[in-house]
Order: structure tokens, then C-alpha cells, then sequence
């Protein structure tokens, strides 16, 4: 092979010089690699944090003492149980994620051969993260045990009786298939729709448009319309294969589950829609939507609870709107859908959509203007 290192070096220059002079180019370089290092390095943890915990006792010192090793852990956080006194009710709540009930006789006559067992009841809507929750728990408990006396024994000496809610079994596929849902859905909407407005741009065919009676609303709706139908046929698929296949129950109504798939394809195309106008081509379509998947997936808790993310970084999960639906399908499918806690992620993704779409639509018609 004949290689012309004078032409090869005078290639190799004229691109470092198109790379230095498009800033788009090189915020993907080198900006993009940064923020995901970060958000992968504080969400891709599997140490579980920030539990909401609350002990349920007369005043008891041992009851003290366990709230304070376990807040000390930094494993726990104090619930406020907003005067409930029932521990399945504060569960029930959201008041906190696990509550401990200690016996009336106290936390020494519970440790006696014989005494009556504590009780540990557990938001299971995330089966990993229960078992977690359980063993920190029983860890804590056995050392204040020890700390009273009982030494290395007080651990054979605990009896919790432990109860699991909304996932009994603590199924993984029960906790991941309705987020699933929600990501693959979301992620097959995003990218097909962006890419297919790219298309026209691309093919030239977008000037044919602009020249037809249609306005840049009927455009933008003809557009994203029979992705929408698509988006809510695939929902409804991995709806059917989940319970029918992999035998996940389902509590709620039929209705909130086609209600929050709506809101979650408006979001999709509404994102859609706005990373298309700044695109040109299939290409950057495909590289631009690889770019908000990712921290999308990553914030939005389906696979790593967003407790685990830094205060610092938690507000952005808020701005995700593929959170709201994926909370909301884990609460529809386990929980049977709290409707106040479904409004509110119905409506928060719907406000998103609106944004997105009015920003989408404003620069697509100064595009056609």
C-alpha cells in the first residue's frame, strides 16, 4: 500500500480544523462524555440509601437507640408519619419506606426465648431494594442487642417478623417489566418519530410540504399522529405479554394504564418533534435522541432508584418526564394506583408535553417562514 503521508497529514489537518470550528462537535466530544461520567458514576450504584424509616413504640430506649444507629448508618432517613399510628397505613402513605413495630412488653421481653417477635413491615414495590432494607434492618436491630447486653447471641435471640407489601413475593420481573414499559415504548418513539421528520429534511422532501396548503400544525400532526397510535399499540402489547406471559399481577384500572401511556407518547413525540427542528439529517436525529435517552433511563429510576442519586443531581430527575410515567405504571401495576399520586404524574407529564411541543412547533414554523 502506497500511502501519501503529505496528503494523509493535510487530511488529517483540515478535519481537526472542521472539528475546532463547529462547537456543536465538540461539545459532543468532550461536554457530553463528562455529564454522562457523572451521571452514570452517581446513579450506577447498587448500595441502597436514603430509606424513609420509622420505629413504631411506646417510649421505649431501645426504640431511640435503634432510630439513631440507623439514621447514623446513612442507610436510613427520618419519616414523618404524619401522626398515623398504623404501620401498614404509613406504608400505604408514602410516609416512609419501612417501618419497625416493637412489642408493648418491650424490646428486652422481645428478645427472650419465647417473647414476642418485632415486626418489620416494607414498601416492596422494588424487590431488590426491599431485601436490602430488610437485612440493613436486622443488622441494626442485632446490634443494639449487643449493645444491651446480650452480646454476640442477642443476634440468634431476634425474632422480626417481616412483611413485604404491594410485591409478597418479591418478584424482580414484578418491579421491572412495568418499567420496562415505560423505557421501551418511550425510547422506540423518540427515535422513530425523530427520525422520520429528519427524513424529509433529508430527502428534500420537506420543501414539498411547506408548499402544500398544510399548515405547520397539520404537518407537525400528520407527523407524529400514527407514531402515537404505534407508541400506545406497543403499551398495550408489553401490557399483555407481561400478565399473560410472565404472570405479573395487575391491581389498578385498565383506564389510568392508557391514560399515563398517553401522556408518556406525548412526551416522546413532543421531545421528538423539538430535537428534529435543530436536526438535518437521520444521523444527528439518531445521535441527538442517544443523547437524551440515556440520562432520560438513567434519572428516571428504572433501573437504580433515584434516592440513590446526590441531592446535587436528584432535582434533575424531576425534568425526566419518563419518571412520571414509570412510577405510575410500577403504582398501576403493584400497588393498584393511589389516584391522587397518578394525577399528579399524569398531569406534570402533560405539562412537559405541552412545553416541549409549543417550543417544537415555534421553531418549526419560523423554520417554514
Amino acid at each position: 500500500m502506497n500511502i501519501k503521508y503529505r496528503a494523509l497529514m493535510g487530511f488529517i489537518k483540515k478535519e481537526f480544523t472542521q472539528i475546532r470550528r463547529d462547537k456543536k462537535m465538540i461539545a459532543a466530544i468532550f461536554f457530553v462524555p463528562v455529564v454522562q461520567l457523572i451521571m452514570f458514576s452517581s446513579a450506577l450504584t447498587s448500595e441502597v440509601k436514603n430509606i424513609s424509616f420509622a420505629v413504631l413504640a411506646k417510649p421505649q430506649a431501645a426504640a431511640r437507640e435503634i432510630e439513631a444507629r440507623a439514621f447514623a448508618s446513612g442507610w436510613f432517613k427520618a419519616a414523618d408519619a404524619g401522626g398515623l399510628a398504623d404501620a401498614a397505613e404509613i406504608i400505604i402513605e408514602r410516609k416512609a419506606e419501612a417501618v419497625l413495630v416493637l412489642p408493648k412488653e418491650g424490646f428486652d421481653y422481645a428478645l427472650e426465648r419465647g417473647g414476642k417477635p418485632l415486626q418489620l413491615l416494607i414498601n416492596a414495590v422494588n424487590a431488590q431494594r426491599a431485601q436490602q432494607i430488610d437485612a440493613y434492618v436486622k443488622q441494626i436491630v442485632a446490634r443494639v442487642a449487643a449493645a444491651r447486653g446480650y452480646g454476640a447471641a442477642g443476634a440468634d435471640l431476634i425474632n422480626i417478623d417481616t412483611r413485604v407489601m404491594f410485591n409478597h413475593y418479591t418478584l424482580t420481573p414484578d418491579f421491572m417489566i412495568p418499567g420496562l414499559i415505560a423505557m421501551a415504548s418511550f425510547i422506540v418513539i423518540l427515535v422513530v418519530c425523530g427520525m422520520s421528520i429528519a427524513k424529509e429534511k433529508e430527502a428534500g422532501t420537506m420543501e414539498k410540504l411547506i408548499a402544500s396548503p398544510a399548515s405547520a400544525a397539520d404537518i407537525l400532526l400528520g407527523k407524529t399522529a400514527p407514531y402515537f397510535i404505534i407508541g400506545m399499540l406497543i403499551i398495550l402489547l408489553m401490557f399483555f405479554a407481561g400478565v399473560l406471559v410472565f404472570d405479573i399481577p395487575f391491581r389498578g384500572r385498565f383506564w389510568q394504564l392508557l391514560i399515563t401511556g398517553a401522556a408518556l407518547m406525548l412526551t416522546a413525540l413532543s421531545t421528538a418533534t423539538l430535537i428534529s427542528v435543530f436536526t438535518r439529517t437521520q444521523q444527528q436525529a439518531m445521535m441527538a435522541s442517544v443523547l437524551f435517552i440515556l440520562p432520560a433511563i438513567l434519572l428516571s429510576g428504572v433501573f437504580f432508584p433515584t434516592e440513590n442519586i446526590p441531592p446535587y443531581l436528584r432535582w434533575l430527575s424531576w425534568l425526566d418526564p419518563l419518571k412520571y410515567a414509570m412510577v405510575n405504571f410500577r403504582a398501576i401495576f403493584l400497588k393498584g394506583g393511589d389516584m391522587t399520586y397518578f394525577w399528579h404524574n399524569c398531569l406534570t407529564a402533560c405539562g412537559m408535553a405541552v412545553a416541549l411541543a409549543a417550543a417544537g412547533f415555534r421553531n418549526f414554523k419560523s423554520t417554514l417562514d
